[in-house]
This record gives structure tokens, C-alpha cells and sequence, in this order.
């Protein structure tokens, strides 16, 4: 239970201090929680090609993917905060491709894991199991089903600090 404790007290201080980030995107820019065809009164959701996520600092595939990662994940908070997760669905879909760089840079060697770099199996393993976490939470947030989704959240957390404490230094 105080694994629980923490990781709930680590949320509402991550979603606090998201607020008061100079850098925070706007709202409606990449964090909207609804779209016109969930008939929510937000902004719509980007037209495909739009550029409507700030563009990421440059980084190497890994650190682009968890910067984006993030930027999701503060929203899923600030959704589950205001109980519409509506939009964190379309927030995911924008993570595909970045995963995919990573993956074929740390199959191809391109980028080597910083912490045990001989245990890309273990790597790819996890990755998968932690993006199945992901796809639950596109679902949660399809139903727009808050509770569901801050479940789906959770268990992103623990894949994160599992990922981590394996192959961050």
C-alpha cells in the first residue's frame, strides 16, 4: 500500500507542477481531452500532417520517445483530474512511430541500452508488455472510462520504473 501512497502523491505533484511549467504546451494544443466527434466542446483534433505538437528537443530515439511519452502521460493525469480521458487516445497514436524508431535502433545497434546493453531481449520483452499497458489505456480513454484509465495509468508507472531500474544508469 505505500508503493500505492507514492506513486498517487508522485501524480498529483508531477500534475501540479505541469501546470505551472513556462514550457507547458497550451491547452488544446497537444493535450486536448475531447474532440468534436466525441461531441465535447474542445478544439477538434489536429488534421493529419498538422503540426500541432510542439516540435521535441533534439535527442536520440530513446529520449524523443519518453519526452513524448510524458507529454501523455501529464495529460492522462490532467484527464483523469477533470474525468474526460477522451483525447489521451489520439495522444497515444502519435507514440507509434517513435516506438518504432526505437525499436529498430536498438535492434540495429544504433543506440545502445545505457545499462546493461547486453540484455536487448529483456528490453524488447518489456517494451512490449509496457505497451500493452498502453493500449489498455487507449481503450479506457475510447469509453472515456476514468477509473479504467487510471488503472491502465498505474501500470504504465510500474512499467516505467521497472524499464528504469534495469537499463538507466
Amino acid at each position: 500500500m505505500p508503493r500505492n501512497r507514492a506513486l498517487i502523491v508522485a501524480l498529483v505533484v508531477a500534475a501540479g507542477h505541469v501546470g505551472c511549467r513556462k514550457d507547458a504546451a497550451p491547452s488544446g494544443d497537444s493535450t486536448a481531452h475531447g474532440s468534436a466527434a466525441h461531441g465535447s466542446a474542445a478544439p477538434p483534433a489536429p488534421a493529419p500532417g498538422s503540426a500541432a505538437a510542439p516540435a521535441l528537443p533534439p535527442g536520440n530515439v530513446v529520449q524523443t520517445e519518453m519526452r513524448l511519452m510524458t507529454t501523455i502521460l501529464e495529460a492522462t493525469v490532467r484527464g483523469i483530474g477533470a474525468r474526460d480521458v477522451r483525447g489521451i487516445d489520439h495522444e497515444l497514436h502519435r507514440l507509434h512511430a517513435a516506438k518504432e524508431a526505437t525499436a529498430a535502433a536498438v535492434r540495429d545497434g544504433s543506440y545502445k541500452l545505457p545499462k546493461n546493453p547486453d540484455q536487448v531481449a529483456t528490453f524488447e520483452t518489456m517494451d512490449e508488455a509496457f505497451h500493452k499497458h498502453l493500449e489498455a489505456l487507449v481503450y479506457a480513454s475510447r469509453d472515456n472510462d476514468v477509473p479504467r484509465a487510471a488503472e491502465a495509468l498505474g501500470a504504465i508507472l510500474r512499467g516505467c520504473e521497472g524499464c528504469h531500474a534495469t537499463f538507466r544508469p
